[in-house]
């Protein structure tokens, strides 16, 4: 293992680098820019990752349950399959990120950036999702009742069979949106104002 402990690593751009026996455990990778690099044995147990770039990272293998990804970069990743449990993604940019058949239900993603991810099948009931950006989001077959969506932007988002029922959709943007796709065309006690 190639020691950096007395490296100072917050804010370092570190694309395309092969940290391949890198030992990173414990590094504060705060604005760190991971782009493309080689986490082949990349240990995040107890990194603090907020406003990390991770765009272009093989993510296998890598626990980010319980991780504090505050305004991370993972465009384009696919974390469909991944535990998520407890993750803070708030203000995370999640762009053409891949989180079908998951279950979401405990993920905090206020201020996420979600445009043109694919949330098939996912479970975002009761989820906040406050100031959310889903434009071009694939819906389908998403669970988003009792979800809090004020203030989203889901402009031309799929949401053919999507369960919205019970959602606060309070100021929400919906440009484009055809609501006869919805699970049973419900808006059963949907909270729709401004």
């Amino acid at each position: 293992n190639k020691d950096l402990s007395e490296t100072i690593l917050k804010g370092a751009d570190l694309s395309n680098t092969n940290l391949t026996s890198v030992d990173l455990l414990g590094k504060d990778l705060t604005g760190t820019i991971l782009t493309e690099t080689n986490p082949v044995t990349l240990d995040l147990t107890r990194q603090d990752l907020t406003g990390i770039n991770l765009t272009g990272i093989n993510l296998d293998g890598v626990d980010l349950a319980g991780k504090n990804l505050t305004n991370v970069i993972l465009t384009g990743a696919d974390l469909s399959g991944k535990d998520l449990t407890g993750t803070n993604l708030t203000g995370a940019k999640l762009i053409s990120t891949n989180l079908s058949n998951m279950d979401l239900t405990n993920t905090i993603l206020t201020r996420a950036d979600l445009s043109s991810a694919d949330l098939t099948n996912t479970n975002l009931s009761g989820t906040d999702l406050t100031e959310c950006i889903l434009k071009y989001a694939i819906l389908s077959n998403t669970n988003l009742s009792d979800s809090n969506l004020t203030d989203a932007q889901f402009s031309y988002a799929t949401l053919l069979n999507t369960d919205i029922r019970n959602a606060n959709l309070t100021l929400a943007f919906a440009e484009g949106i055809d609501f006869t796709e919805i699970k049973d065309r419900s808006l059963d006690s949907t909270i729709l104002f401004g």
